[in-house]
């Protein structure tokens, strides 16, 4: 399949790239240990190409490469910025996707990192888009740590908590990740099962 600056796979699922605005000091390929990838996705994408990008994927037979298993996985959209601060483009992307493709659940890859007072009305905005899943990244179970390892630009661990928990409660499906090595999986895994997230996931490093 033919190389995009607007696009990528991740865990095998089609990706959006989603501009380069971020609430930490790193993007989260950075963390993922995916430099390469990083410099080859373009900063600031338009709706457009976005669209065409995934239109693009579908041409070129991923519906079919993935297999009914992790087609199911949809589309995310994440890349080198924060998509819960691409609003705008969200809503000129999301509704226009599932105008294309029926039935392909979205997930949004991100920091969490959002202001209590706006929390409850960001989800119901990805709720009235048609937003499936979250998935947040939590590397840490106390402020200290998160500050060292996360380095946010703007709020912090007990914001990251608190989203979590206000978009569950809103119901969204909410996912946690963190990439390896990870220390206190298990502590991770309980924390994140007390916010309301569903899942807590591993990824490769």
């Amino acid at each position: 399949m033919s190389a995009s600056p607007f696009r990528y796979f991740d865990d095998q699922r089609l990706t959006l790239q989603c501009g380069s605005e971020l609430p930490a000091a790193q993007s989260l390929l950075t963390f993922g240990d995916n430099p390469t990838l990083l410099m080859q996705l373009a900063a600031a994408p338009t709706a457009e190409q976005l669209l065409n990008a995934a239109e693009q994927a579908y041409v070129d037979g991923y519906e079919q490469q993935a297999s009914n298993e992790f087609e199911l996985q949809g589309m995310a959209i994440a890349g080198v910025g924060d998509p819960l601060l691409q609003l705008d483009l969200l809503q000129q992307v999301i509704p226009a996707f599932k105008q294309q493709r029926h039935g392909v659940p979205i997930t949004l890859v991100s920091f969490g990192l959002v202001a209590p007072s706006e929390a409850m009305s960001l989800c119901q905005a990805l709720l009235d888009l048609g937003v499936e899943q979250l998935e947040i990244f939590l590397p840490a179970t106390n402020p200290p740590a998160y500050q060292q390892l996360v380095q946010p630009t703007q709020y912090g661990f007990s914001e990251v908590c608190q989203f979590i928990h206000t978009a569950s409660d809103a119901g969204l499906y909410v996912s946690c990740f963190a990439y390896e090595p990870v220390k206190q999986q298990s502590a991770l895994r309980a924390l994140a099962k007390e916010l309301g997230a569903r899942d807590f996931v591993v990824k490769p490093g």
